[in-house]
């Protein structure tokens, strides 16, 4: 008979903690799952606040680095398909397209030796200008103009990019100056390759950001 009052005694007490384990939490259970709560909390916060600054350091940058880019990009592209640099300038460049049949192939024409040659085509003139595009104006607007086979002077076509400084380009630690826009590589008997230093300027939040593009290119035409 004490046996099975101890048992039952036992029942009533399990039936009892089940009872008031599911009215609700204990307060130590609350209080490690409010602390797990906030260090989580405290993670998210340290990654958006980490996240955040680097977006905001590039936004800082964003638009001066692609005007610079985008013109040295540009400027690259078509050097490479030029046959001939014709006027070397430390500011300017002017470069000599081969000619193009109707599927844009390059024409080819006997040198007078029984050789294939690539026949000229048009000119194109990379300078600074203002927002005229006119050659021989004082401006900081990097411009292409063409002179097509044929015609007698130079048409603006497009404004590559604008707020570029060659005076804020980088020292050449070897020279001590600022290095020029334009640099060029000869071989024996012509020039081959353009290395070009583009530095385009924005005002962000008040204050002027510069940023250089840098590469060297060159001629597969020759």
């Amino acid at each position: 008979m004490k046996l099975l009052t101890i048992k039952r005694g036992q029942r009533g007490l399990a039936r009892h903690s089940a009872t008031r384990r599911d009215g609700g939490f204990t307060l130590p259970e609350l209080l490690v799952a409010m602390s797990v709560m906030g260090c989580l909390a405290w993670t998210v916060s340290l990654i958006y606040f980490s996240v955040l600054g680097v977006y905001n350091k590039n936004m800082w940058r964003l638009r001066p680095y692609d005007e610079a880019t985008k013109a040295v990009e540009r400027v690259a592209k078509e050097v490479r398909e030029a046959m001939l640099i014709d006027s070397a300038g430390t500011s300017g460049l002017t470069v000599i397209m081969p000619e193009k049949d109707a599927n844009r192939e390059n024409v080819l024409v006997d040198d007078g030796n029984g050789h294939l040659a690539l026949s000229q085509g048009d000119w194109v003139a990379f300078y600074l200008s203002d927002n005229t595009g006119a050659m021989g104006a004082t401006g900081h607007c990097l411009w292409k103009a063409v002179k097509p086979k044929g015609a007698a002077s130079f048409v603006p076509r497009v404004k590559i990019a604008e707020d570029i400084h060659p005076e804020l380009n980088p020292v050449d630690p070897t020279t001590g100056l600022t290095q020029p826009m334009f640099t060029y590589w000869p071989d024996v008997t012509r020039l081959w390759g353009v290395e070009m230093w583009i530095t385009s300027t924005s005002t962000v939040h008040g204050q002027l950001q510069p940023q250089t593009a840098h590469t060297e290119t060159y001629l597969r035409n020759l």
